[in-house]
């Protein structure tokens, strides 16, 4: 496996640190002299300046041209000058030679000597020329002198050479350096150690112990130490194991001897038990016979009963026969909704079963492996611990996936027999409510169905709650098989709260929509009515609706509304009364 030195990996890093401090010191360094050439150009130009001034002034008010082209002449051939101009006293320009700035930038009224910024790597000196003559000082003109930034560059060769130079020389000594104590106090240390674990042996651990050399106040020495020490805490381990083996095969020994025992016991107590089983046998024969002619008597009895209940049925009239019928589909209605229930919490449960089974089958394999190390005395302390890690590992597995099916069948257990059941109940109207929709989640999750529950949490009331739980299975199993019909997501609001009423403690009211496809007015106008689907084609039985008219008027004693638009979804709202109870106690249950 490649590898990447740390020795290199260190002495890269703090190279490279000091090169870039090194680059930005240079830099400024650099900077600063180029500024200080600036200044000191700055003060070169008003230097000549103040050398020129008065035979400038002169020639400038004698008006002569050739003295002053041969001043400007000479300035110009001055190394800290790269340009010149001069004008008179009108501002305009008598000789601009070299490199200058725009004239747009000289000062339109001279007053004093100043200088011109850095422009286009351009600066200057401006001086205003006035003659004296009678004690009166009169303005004619003004010299601009100008110096470049190639000027200063070029001052500035010889000891920008210098500093890159020294630069470089310190940076290839210091890398020396650094190289030769990397790879004297860290790589040699390292590739000693490396090789001397290289050659463990597990079965002569004496000898492999690391003994390093060279200095042992350091980290190597603090590591050869802990290992070393490790080698005898494992020689100590193995003797200690070698004694458990021999007193496991003690304890062995002794075990067999008392199985000896015992099966000589079981086998005097068998043939006494042998007897006892030859009468036993007897008098089973004997009740057989007697149950089997009592059974005769029984189903000779049963016929008679049968052809009187079926003399019976026949006398009732037709109106009770539609009746019966009609009540045995809706039951039937209500315990296929239970089956599809059913068989959606069996598939959801059997996924963390299945976890189950898979971390109990890779624990027992783990065991049997550790138990086959330790008979050959190769168990080693990292496998030993990687023992260890894996059964932590599958029994955290087996702990959730176990919690996750207690918690579906619990929700499961809980609605279903209250659908089941007609008796009073003492709830928690929003907890119930979260239990019905918990159990339903499994025969919601092919489609995105988001479910929104508007109730008091200390809401809490007696009334038959296996009633609503079927209410709220048919409303909600409706609208993700017809409201939300060739969609693939949807959301359903239940809003529940308390109404006053004169003759009860209280009227449980509730709204339920949907934003599903809705129904059209002719369709609503039949939704109660038995056998009505728009699904008989595919299954529908056309009783959800008739069974929830039927628990509310009926069997809750309340009522119930329903309206609906074309592609706006469906609404019900209905409430029942209820005897309100005190607050949530510790043990609910529900």
């Amino acid at each position: 496996m490649q590898y990447k030195s740390i020795s290199r990996s260190l002495l890269t890093r703090v190279l490279s640190v000091y090169f870039a401090i090194t680059f930005i010191v240079t830099c400024a360094h650099i900077i600063s002299e180029y500024n200080n050439t600036k200044r000191a150009l700055a003060n070169e130009l008003k230097n000549q300046q103040s050398t020129i001034a008065a035979s400038l002034t002169r020639s400038l008010w004698e008006f002569n041209s050739q003295q002053i082209d041969a001043i400007a002449e000479g300035l110009i051939t001055i190394p800290a000058i790269s340009g010149l101009i001069i004008r008179d006293d009108q501002g305009q320009v008598i000789r601009q030679l070299g490199i200058t700035q725009a004239l747009e930038g000289l000062p339109s009224k001279p007053i004093s000597p100043e200088v011109l910024a850095d422009r286009n790597g351009v600066f200057g000196h401006y001086s205003p020329l006035a003659f004296e003559f009678s004690g009166q000082s009169t303005l004619v003109g003004d010299v601009t002198l100008f110096s470049s930034r190639d000027v200063a560059i070029d001052r500035l060769k010889v000891s920008m050479l210098f500093l890159f130079g020294n630069a470089i020389i310190k940076s290839f000594f210091l890398l020396l350096l650094f190289s030769f104590a990397f790879n004297r106090r860290l790589t040699r240390p390292m590739q000693e150690l490396t090789m001397q674990l290289e050659s463990f042996q597990p079965d002569t651990l004496g000898e492999s112990r690391i003994n390093l050399s060279g200095e042992k106040n350091n980290e190597f020495g603090i590591l050869e130490a802990a290992y070393n020490d490790l080698i005898d805490r494992i020689q100590e381990y193995q003797k200690s194991l070698g004694l458990t083996k021999e007193m496991l095969v003690h304890a062995n020994r002794r075990l067999d001897e008392q199985n000896d025992l015992l099966e000589q016991d079981v086998a005097r107590k068998t043939s006494g038990m042998s007897k006892l089983m030859l009468d036993i046998e007897e008098r089973r024969m004997e009740l057989e016979q007697r149950q089997f002619a009592l059974e005769r008597e029984i189903q000779q009895r049963k016929l008679t009963e049968a052809t009187l209940k079926r003399t019976n049925e026949r006398l009732r009239d037709s109106l009770e026969t539609i009746q019966k019928a009609q009540h045995q589909l809706v039951q039937s209605d209500k315990l296929a909704s239970l089956g599809g229930l059913v068989s959606a919490i069996v598939h959801d449960v059997n996924t963390p079963i299945g976890i189950g089974v898979t971390a109990t089958s890779f624990l027992a394999d783990r065991i049997e492996t550790m138990a086959i190390a330790l008979d050959e005395q190769s168990l080693t302390q990292s496998q030993m611990t990687r023992f260890i890690s894996d059964a932590r590992e599958s029994v955290q597995l087996l702990e959730n996936n176990l919690h996750r099916a207690r918690e579906l069948m619990a929700s499961f257990k809980d609605v279903a027999v209250n659908q089941s059941s007609g008796a009073f109940r003492d709830i928690f109207v929003h907890e119930y409510i979260d239990n019905v929709i918990r159990s339903l989640k499994p025969r919601l999750k092919e489609k995105a169905i988001a479910l929104h529950v508007d109730c008091d949490k200390g809401l809490k009331a007696r009334f038959q709650a296996g009633a609503l739980a079927q209410i709220l299975t048919n409303m909600i199993l409706n609208s993700y098989i017809h409201g939300f019909d060739n969609k693939t997501n949807g959301c359903i609001h239940i809003h529940v709260h308390l109404e006053p009423d004169s003759t009860s403690n209280g009227m449980l009211h509730f709204v339920y929509e949907d934003d599903g496809i809705g129904l059209s007015s002719d369709q609503l106008e039949h939704l109660f009515d038995p056998f009505f689907t728009t699904k008989a084609d595919r299954g529908g039985s056309g009783l959800g609706a008739h069974i929830i008219y039927t628990l509310i008027h009926d069997t809750l004693a309340g009522s119930l509304q329903v309206s609906s638009h074309q592609g706006k979804g469906l609404k019900y709202e209905f409430s029942f009364p209820v005897n309100l109870l005190g607050d949530k106690p510790t043990d609910s249950s529900l």
